[in-house]
């Protein structure tokens, strides 16, 4: 990538592993999945969009967001269904939106080492006042960094940066609340990491307050960043298996890596300790969880990305058409792939 280039980056690098494979379920979850299916498919959809919305990879995030309570789940996938239905996220209003995104404050651009897309959070570059538009805009990046994730993805990676914030810039308790809301409403088990950096004295009462309606699983994902402390990627400790012996999967944009990459991160994920507002303890060094070219300059990387507002919402509207017509259409993954790369 050229210095300054306005282009964001919406495939992995080389870098950038295949995902993690879920455990698989137990008898007792696969019998609470196949009453959930049967009973969304045969009594709550009503277009083929909703059914294809509505798999088993979506029905099993919801289930875990309600840790296995069936009648629970259901009311949670019907209320989903219909927000999307009145709400279109993946239908951003350019008009309603062109002065929130025209800053760059939030943006999607890049991928961790897991695959997962980053989406980029500056409080500083606030331009507009608290409105149901600051909702639809985090909503709008939500979706884009959704339809951006590779095969088998199903987490996105969130980096917040105070850097040059005030309180003034900082997002109001209400407006918070209604993100929350929303996220863990609609956007179940979608965030993989969120990494908090260059936090103000002012974060932490403001955290305090919020704190109470974030999810005790989601609050552990959070992780407070020292870029004091920053090095270096640190090598690996795990080798990577011969071609013959790797279990390959494939990304959507040709990317491949072998799946036994993965244990060094499944293993770190095991054991830890949290703070007590529920954050993770964990030191992180963000050059070994995100790919040096896929992470900004000022955050130790060597991406040159700099925000456009029209090159950007030129690249994501092509995204989230290719993801409607997936949607709607059935149209194929090898299709929207060949969208985002050409967007990006």
């Amino acid at each position: 990538m050229t210095a300054g280039d306005h282009q964001p980056r919406f495939t992995p690098s080389q870098e950038c592993r295949p995902p993690q494979q879920p455990d698989a379920l137990t008898d007792s979850q696969t019998a609470t999945l196949d009453a959930l299916r049967s009973h969304i498919h045969e009594t709550v959809v009503k277009t083929e969009t909703h059914r294809r919305w509505a798999d088993d990879r979506c029905l099993i995030r919801y289930l875990r967001s309600k840790k296995w309570n069936l009648q629970e789940t259901k009311q949670a996938v019907q209320e989903s269904m219909l927000w999307r239905d009145s709400y279109g996220p993946n239908r951003p209003d350019k008009d309603a939106l062109w002065i929130e995104t025209a800053v760059g404050k939030l943006y999607v651009s890049g991928f961790d080492m897991e695959s997962r897309p980053l989406l980029y959070m500056k409080p500083r570059l606030e331009n507009t006042a608290a409105s149901p538009s600051q909702i639809r805009h985090v909503v709008y990046h939500l979706e884009v960094a959704l339809a951006l994730m590779p095969e088998g993805v199903e987490n996105l990676c969130i980096i917040i940066d105070f850097a040059g914030s005030s309180m003034t810039k900082n997002p109001g308790v209400a407006v918070a609340r209604e993100i929350i809301n929303v996220l863990g409403s609609h956007y179940p088990e979608r965030l993989g990491k969120a990494y908090i950096i260059h936090a103000p004295w002012f974060f932490f009462p403001f955290f305090k307050l919020i704190s109470p309606f974030i999810d005790p699983v989601t609050k552990a994902k959070i992780n407070f960043v020292d870029m004091k402390k920053q090095k270096p990627k640190t090598k690996s400790v795990i080798s990577a298996p011969s071609s013959a012996a790797a279990s390959e999967i494939e990304l959507p944009n040709g990317v491949s890596s072998s799946a036994a990459s993965t244990a060094s991160s499944k293993k770190s994920s095991a054991n830890k300790d949290n703070n007590k507002d529920g954050t993770s303890t964990d030191q992180v060094n963000l050059l070994d969880v995100i790919p040096e070219d896929m992470l900004e300059r000022e955050f130790g990387g060597s991406s040159d990305y700099v925000y456009n507002q029209q090159v950007y919402w030129d690249a994501a509207d092509r995204v989230l058409a290719a993801s409607r017509a997936r949607l709607e259409n059935g149209a194929s993954t090898s299709a929207t792939t060949a969208v985002i790369q050409e967007a990006a």
